[in-house]
């Protein structure tokens, strides 16, 4: 399913992530397993409407609580070589922001360049997000491949929307990862064909993620969950972030260690 990056083009990749902001890991995954997710996500977007505004895009489709609905992107998140890239600037306790699908169909605007970590007031800083986008069909200029900046995630003050910008080309079942603070933006389709991206967004262990993933998922679902997916998904402690009355959040998880904390009996010894 997927294709395995020695450690020479991964070192490679790594410096060109830190040095340029973004990085493109070329046919990650194979045709199968292209095929497989696209149909998957496709399925998700079947009821869908388009975006209702310039940002996310009138000719756009997103769908978003991925891992609640689905666990064809289980393999994706797992895959050791982009948790390698992601955990080199993120550090080993980065985990799962918010995961969401852009779906950008002819006759698409280009979206207005903005960084990922906006929110984080203070510019420059150190790495605080990584984005991931996962290439379901091929990106080109033509069909709204994603615009950066590169060089621009160690630019101080606010994004420049004026800013020249180039398109990422890349072939289907390759990956686009890039700094949070990199200016961005979806392209422009010109084509008769949509363009289809996974993007799985990773933060520090420390940062509250995007998605609120703890209600997003149904914890019966999240206990069923392999650990990593588990531990990506938020359910573990950041140093001396994420515990749940002294415990680790996955014993708190079980029904009846949650119910009995809910009800103020603190001291229960049932773990998972």
């Amino acid at each position: 399913m997927f294709r395995t990056p020695d450690a020479a083009e991964l070192a490679c990749h790594e410096e060109h992530l830190a040095r340029e902001g973004y990085v493109i890991v070329p046919e990650l995954l194979d045709a199968a397993g292209c095929g497989t997710v696209l149909a998957a996500m496709q399925a998700l977007h079947a009821p869908e409407a388009f975006g209702d505004n310039d940002f996310t895009g009138f000719r756009t489709k997103r769908v978003f609580n991925l891992f609640a609905r689905t666990r064809a992107l289980d393999p994706l998140l797992l895959n050791p070589a982009l948790l390698r890239l992601v955990r080199a600037i993120l550090g080993p306790e980065a985990q799962l922001s918010i995961a969401s699908t852009m779906e950008i169909h002819p006759d698409e605007t280009p979206q207005a360049l903005h960084r990922d970590d906006a929110y984080f007031p203070v510019n420059p800083h150190p790495p605080l997000v990584v984005n991931t986008m996962w290439a379901l069909s091929d990106f080109t200029e033509a069909n709204g491949g994603t615009r950066i900046v590169p060089g621009s995630h160690r630019k101080p003050g606010p994004v420049d929307p004026a800013a020249a910008s180039i398109a990422v080309e890349m072939p289907r079942g390759s990956v686009l990862l890039w700094d949070g603070q990199l200016w961005h933006g979806g392209g422009a389709n010109r084509t008769g064909e949509p363009r289809f991206g996974v993007s799985l967004n990773f933060c520090r262990g420390w940062i509250r993620q995007q998605e609120n993933q703890y209600l997003s998922l149904d914890p019966a679902l999240v206990r069923m969950l392999p650990d990593e997916v588990q531990k990506l998904l938020g359910y573990d402690i950041c140093q001396f972030v994420g515990w749940v009355d002294g415990r680790h959040p996955m014993r708190a998880i079980v029904p009846e260690v949650r119910a009995r904390i809910h009800a103020g009996l603190h001291r229960e010894t049932s773990a998972r």
